[in-house]
Parts: C-alpha cells; sequence; structure tokens
C-alpha cells in the first residue's frame, strides 16, 4: 500500500555514497523515517526535498520498517529562512525540538500545525524568539508539563505582582512568593505576555514588539524551565546559544 503524506524534513543522514534517510514529522502518520535513493546526488529528483524544513507532499510505501521514497514534491522552503543565519539556527533549534520530544508514528496534527506555522511566521518576519517561546510554551502542555501561567501556582490568585518560581512550577503571588528566595520577579506586563504565548495561536499574536531586556528575561525563564522539567539536551540550542552570544559582542 502506498502512503501520501505532507511533511516537514527534521533531519537527514547520509546513507551509503548517494543516499539519504529522511525524518519526517507528517501531519497523517507523525514522526517516520523514508530513504530517499540517490538524494545525495547533485541532480537528485530527491535533493530538494530532502533538505531540513522543507515542507512538501511524500509518497511512499506503507512499511514499518524503512520505506523507499517514490516521489516528492515542495510546498516550500521557506527562502527567507535560508538567507539568514540567525534564522537558520532558530529553525534547526525547533526542527531538533520536535524531534527529541515526539514518539514516532504518532499522529499528532496540531503538533504538526504548531511546527509548521512557527516556521511560517518565522519566514514572515514574527520574531524568532517569540516563535521559540510559544513553540515551548504549547509542547510543554501537550508534554503535560507546562508552568502554571493563569494565576498563583499555589492560592490560584491573579492579583499582580507576581514572580516566576522554578521549584513551584509557574507564577507566586506577592503572598506566597517568599517560598521561594529564587523565584524571579516579574512585571504585570511580562507575566501576561508569558500566558499569552501559552495560549495564543500564531495568528491571534500578529506583530508583536519585545524589548531586548524582556526576551533575556524570558530566555532565562524557559532555558532553566525546559531543562529542569523537560530533560531535553539538544545540540542546536547550543549552538543557537553561542551564536547569540557572538552576536551580543
Amino acid at each position: 500500500m502506498i502512503d501520501k503524506a505532507e511533511g516537514l524534513v527534521l533531519r537527514t543522514v547520509v546513507y551509503g555514497e548517494s543516499n539519504k534517510i529522511i525524518t519526517l514529522l507528517t501531519r497523517e502518520y507523525g514522526k517516520l523515517a523514508v530513504m530517499a535513493r540517490g538524494a545525495k546526488k547533485p541532480g537528485s529528483r530527491f535533493n530538494a526535498a530532502s533538505q531540513p524544513f522543507v515542507r512538501a507532499i511524500y509518497v511512499y510505501p506503507r512499511s514499518r520498517g524503512l520505506g523507499q521514497l517514490k516521489s516528492a514534491d515542495v510546498i516550500t522552503g521557506y527562502s527567507k529562512i535560508r538567507q539568514d543565519v540567525f534564522l537558520m539556527a532558530y529553525a534547526m533549534y525547533l526542527l531538533e525540538l520536535a524531534d527529541k520530544a515526539l514518539d514516532e508514528r504518532v499522529p499528532q496534527p496540531a503538533l504538526y500545525d504548531l511546527f509548521v506555522d512557527g516556521l511560517e511566521a518565522m519566514d514572515e518576519g514574527l520574531d524568532p524568539d517569540v516563535v521559540s517561546f510559544i513553540v515551548e510554551l504549547r509542547l510543554l502542555r501537550h508534554l503535560g508539563i507546562a508552568p502554571h501561567l493563569n494565576g498563583c501556582t499555589v492560592c490560584g490568585s491573579v492579583e499582580a505582582p507576581f514572580a516566576f518560581s522554578l521549584n513551584h512550577g509557574g507564577l507566586l503571588c506577592r503572598r506566597h512568593r517568599q517560598e521561594d528566595e529564587h523565584a524571579v520577579p516579574l512585571t504585570e506586563s511580562v507575566a501576561k505576555m508569558l500566558y499569552v504565548f501559552s495560549v495564543y495561536d500564531f495568528s491571534r499574536i500578529g506583530t508583536v514588539d519585545v524589548k531586548p531586556e524582556t526576551k533575556r528575561l524570558l530566555r532565562q525563564i524557559m532555558d532553566a524551565y525546559m531543562e529542569r522539567y523537560s530533560g531535553l539536551r539538544l545540540r542546536s540550542k547550543r549552538v543557537l546559544d553561542q551564536l547569540l552570544n557572538l552576536g551580543d559582542d
């Protein structure tokens, strides 16, 4: 039986002299791998469709093992991302995040849309840090380990100001923030921003201008939270951090 699926290339591995094993995140069948024979050759019909963060329609025989790619029609290669080394670093981080966090052959259309919409938003000019925050928060919610951002984690109070507590896994109100001496104070607008990023999709975010100091604070919080609760250790994140540190010098 032949399967046809819309997919996003998460990573590729060279196999032999001219072949590639492509790991796809597909809308219909979840994460899976296919063999693209001859894809490494310059004139290959699979060359374009076997590049990271290319989205295409893939046709291959259904198999419990490694199916062999029969055809591929590229939908988009996110050209603006490919022209910017920083955007490419963010995109590679999102792809590795999907690859490491999602199980194989478990269809999850909502998560497929999340990563595709994130790349599209980045390609269209949305701040890549904002895109990353949204993807991370939505993915954490899917994994069942999202931070509590709708009021105090202890009493449920929605009265600002708040602080973010890594130990409590979310916000603490003025009354309970003394329970964690390491809690990070947040302005009311930053606390609201975190909540909005966790529940709004990209179409509702629109154009948002986040101050550099606010992005640094949110990145500090999200990095610490991801490290504590997700257990993911991503090479692409280290590369991205190094690149951003060079850019700040």
